[in-house]
C-alpha cells in the first residue's frame, strides 16, 4: 500500500487488542488500539480512520450504542464499521447491522482470516470509488461522490454498505442481481455468506427509501425497479 489505511480497534480485552494489531499491522495497514467505548469516540473523530473494529459488549457504553454515536458523526459517513465479538444470537447481529455496520464477525476467527475479510471490504471501495457517476432512477439520484441518494429531491442518508447496494443494483439497469452476485461484488471473494448480513440492509433499504424500489425474487435475489415513484 502506497498510503497506510488507518484502522481503529476498539476492545476491553487486552489479549485482543494485541493478536488484531500485530496481524493488521503486519498486513500493512496503521492500527490504532483503544480498549474505552466512549473515549473511542473523540479517537475516531479525530482520526477519521477508514475502518473501525469494535466488540459489541463492553463497559461503560456497549457496541450498539458506540456503532450508533459514530454513524452521527459526518466525518465517518465513508468509514468501515465491523463488529468482532463472541455474541452469535440473532437479534445481536440484527441490532448491530441496524445500527450502521458494515459487517458482523464471531469470535473466534482466525487472525490471517479477518484480515483477508477487511483487505476484501477496503479492496471493493476503492474499486467503487472509481466509478463516481450519477445514477438516475426513476424519482432517485444516486450520487457516488457524495455517497446520497435524492429521492425526488429528498436527500436519504445510508450507511456505506446500503449505499453500495443501492448503487450496485441501480448500475444492472433493471436486471435480476442473485445474491451471490451480490456478496462477490459488494462484500468480496473473501466474505462468508451470511444469509441474514443481507436481508437486514436490504428491510433497512427499503425502510428508508420506501416500498416498490427494491424488488425481491424469492430465493434467487433482487432487481432494483427503475419506474418506481413515491406516493
Amino acid at each position: 500500500m502506497s498510503k497506510k489505511r488507518i484502522i481503529l480497534i476498539v476492545d476491553n480485552d487486552n489479549e485482543v487488542l494485541t493478536l488484531l494489531s500485530e496481524a493488521l499491522s503486519a498486513a500493512g495497514y496503521s492500527v490504532v488500539i483503544c480498549s474505552n467505548s466512549t473515549e473511542a469516540i473523540d479517537v475516531a473523530n479525530k482520526l477519521i480512520p477508514h475502518l473501525i473494529i469494535m466488540e459489541l459488549v463492553m463497559l461503560r457504553m456497549d457496541g450498539i450504542e458506540l456503532c450508533s454515536e459514530l454513524r452521527k458523526l459526518k466525518v465517518l459517513e465513508e468509514t468501515f464499521i465491523i463488529f468482532y465479538t463472541e455474541r452469535n444470537e440473532d437479534y445481536a447481529q440484527i441490532a448491530a447491522l441496524n445500527a450502521g455496520a458494515d459487517d458482523y464477525i464471531i469470535k473466534p476467527s482466525k487472525p490471517r482470516v479477518l484480515v483477508k475479510r477487511i483487505d476484501a471490504l477496503i479492496k471493493r471501495s476503492r474499486v467503487l470509488d472509481k466509478q463516481a457517476i450519477d445514477i438516475k432512477p426513476k424519482g432517485l439520484t444516486i450520487n457516488k461522490d457524495e455517497y446520497i441518494v435524492y429521492r425526488n429531491g429528498e436527500k436519504l442518508l445510508f450507511p456505506r454498505k446500503q449505499f453500495e447496494l443501492i448503487y450496485y443494483l441501480a448500475k444492472q439497469n433493471q436486471k435480476l442481481v442473485t445474491r451471490d452476485e451480490l456478496y462477490f461484488n459488494v462484500w468480496g471473494q473473501a466474505i462468508e455468506k451470511d444469509k441474514r448480513t443481507l436481508d437486514v440492509h436490504i428491510r433497512r433499504i427499503r425502510k428508508i427509501l420506501g416500498e416498490g424500489y427494491i424488488i425481491t425474487i424469492r430465493g434467487v435475489g433482487y432487481i432494483l425497479n427503475m419506474e418506481a415513484t413515491v406516493a
